[in-house]
C-alpha cells in the first residue's frame, strides 16, 4: 500500500496556507497513483519536490529503497532547482 514519507532535507521557509494546500493535492494524487500501480504487484517509488521539500510515497519496499539513497534525494532536489 503507498504512503508517505518525508525525506530529512532541511525544509528553507515555513509553507503558508496556499503551499501546504498544493502539497496535500500533490501527495495525495501520487498516493493514489502508487495504490493502482501496487495493485498489479508492483513496487513504487516515486520522488516528489515542492518548493525545498522533497516527499517520497511508494510502496514499503520502494520507500525504503529511496529512504536508504539519501544521495538520490540530494540529487534529484539539485536537479530540480536549475
Amino acid at each position: 500500500m503507498a504512503q508517505v514519507a518525508m525525506s530529512t532535507l532541511p525544509v528553507e521557509n515555513e509553507e503558508s496556507s496556499d503551499s501546504r494546500m498544493v502539497v496535500t493535492f500533490l501527495v495525495s494524487a501520487l498516493e493514489s497513483m502508487c495504490k493502482e500501480l501496487a495493485k498489479s504487484k508492483a513496487e513504487v517509488a516515486c520522488i516528489a519536490m515542492y518548493e525545498a521539500d522533497v516527499f517520497v510515497v511508494g510502496t514499503e519496499k520502494g520507500r525504503a529503497f529511496v529512504n536508504a539513497r539519501t544521495d538520490l534525494q540530494k540529487d534529484f532536489a539539485k536537479y530540480c532547482k536549475c
